[in-house]
């Protein structure tokens, strides 16, 4: 198979630029960002809209642009490629971010950010990279590698490698991305073709 086949150039990634847009028009207005942040005072009001849409929610431009730009970049190689589930990982990863946090991290009050998002994009890219020969292969288990090196390391001890992008009192929640590596598993095991064959009919 070669590269042209592998590609498909013609199909335009509209998930990837919506979501980028739409994460792009909710830092540019304080007033979107005080009504999709995720704030548990407001959930647990019953504004259960804040679960997903916090994710969309960036306290500073570096935040802003470390989240967006690799975002970008793994949303327009899935669709490009022609992977599909895109805008379904980015739901349900966003869903199952805002849901844990609330049931399990009690002391996160206010949370956003892409960061959890992305490490599910990522990670779906690379396992569907898996299945592929070549160079291409290799590099997305050295990514995958160093991708679980990440999250080993922001797990053990608290921290994040982007500290520098929010302001003065962020906390990272590496949580966050533990859950959005899950999510893509599931979702590349789930839409995996053989699993996707109905039984036949006796």
């Amino acid at each position: 198979m070669d590269a042209a086949s592998r590609l498909n150039p013609a199909r335009l990634p509209f998930g990837t630029l919506f979501i980028c847009a739409i994460a792009g028009a909710v830092f540019g207005s304080p007033q979107l960002q005080a009504l999709l942040i995720y704030d548990r005072a407001a959930i647990g009001d019953g504004e259960l809209w804040r679960l997903v849409t916090g994710n969309l929610v960036h306290y500073s431009a570096p935040h802003f642009a470390y989240d967006v730009t690799p975002l970008l970049i793994a949303g327009l190689l899935i669709e490009i490629r022609s992977h599909g589930h895109f805008v379904a990982l980015c739901l349900l990863s966003g869903a199952f971010i805002g849901m844990a946090l609330y049931l399990g991290k009690p002391e996160v009050i206010v949370f956003g950010g892409l960061s959890g998002i992305v490490t599910a994009a990522v990670t779906f890219l690379c396992l569907q990279g898996l299945e592929k020969t070549g160079a291409w292969r290799w590099l997305c288990l050295a990514v995958l590698v160093c991708l679980a090196l990440k999250i080993s390391t922001e797990m053990a001890f608290g921290s994040s490698f982007l500290l520098g992008a929010g302001p003065q009192n962020f906390v990272p929640v590496p949580e966050s991305h533990v859950i959005g590596a899950a999510t893509a598993l599931l979702l590349f095991l789930w839409t995996k073709p053989g699993n996707l064959r109905r039984p036949a009919a006796r």
